[in-house]
């Protein structure tokens, strides 16, 4: 056998195996679809493969039982993944809750349901005695975590603020009591501050006035200036207060 007789015998082998492999590979996936199509997985019955895009997986177009249609991967049919267009979940969640409608939860009354477009519950919309609406959770409501729409919580709050400050003759007792220095102070002592010629002025708030201490060289000197001014004007105040409270 000549050179080239052989080279063509090797072509034509070559040919009829890639022949061969090619016919095993269609007749596997024509093998598979009939083994797929018209196969029930769940509620869904499987139609004809579909492509979704470049994607390697592979894609069935399915009838739900609700009469809806659906892409489902493959694999997901076959692990038991999906089972439904979703209908199923939609319909075991309305089994599921608990229908709040028309309760009374502190200040708020349940009005309806709300929902997400797929149809599954979001949260309650309800009416608040003050006026306002609000949707809440229904975990919030039956646990009592949510009462109102803000506004029971707002009420509390100023509530304890006036229990824990009292102001008395234009004076806030806890303020000149606790003699706390601002974090936006810059000089170290409340009532002291350096002016523009380097000199320390001093001076002190009370009943609603401010009364100029002075203008100092150094800053100690303004400093004791102001404490004088607290034990003369708070101290004093103070000492009153505790003795009207214990009346």
């Amino acid at each position: 056998m000549t050179e080239t007789g052989g080279k063509l015998r090797l072509l034509y082998t070559s040919c009829v195996a890639l022949h061969d492999i090619i016919s095993i590979m269609s007749w596997t996936v024509l093998h598979m679809e009939n083994e797929m199509s018209g196969k029930q997985f769940g509620m869904l019955t499987a139609l004809r493969e579909v492509k979704r895009g470049n994607s390697p997986k592979r894609y069935w177009l399915c009838r739900c039982q609700c009469g809806n249609e659906t892409v489902v991967q493959e694999s997901h049919l076959k692990s038991g993944h999906t089972k439904s267009c979703g209908c199923y979940r939609r319909t075991a969640q309305k089994k599921r809750y608990r229908d709040l409608t028309g309760q009374r939860f502190g200040r708020l009354l349940v009005l309806e349901a709300v929902r997400d477009r797929d149809g599954f519950l979001t949260g309650w919309k309800c009416q608040c005695d003050c006026g306002k609406q609000c949707v809440c959770k229904s975990a919030s409501l039956t646990s009592g975590v949510t009462k109102s729409c803000g506004c029971l919580q707002e009420e509390q709050r100023k509530e304890n603020m006036n229990k824990a400050i009292h102001f008395v003759d234009g004076t806030c007792v806890e303020r000149i009591a606790s003699r706390k220095t601002f974090v936006n102070n810059t000089t170290g002592h409340r009532g002291v501050y350096r002016r523009e010629n380097n000199r320390w002025r001093a001076c002190i708030g009370f009943q609603g006035k401010v009364y100029y201490l002075g203008s100092f060289d150094s800053f100690e000197d303004a400093v004791e200036a102001r404490l004088m001014a607290e034990e003369k004007l708070y101290d004093t105040f103070l000492e009153r207060y505790e003795e009207k409270k214990n009346l």
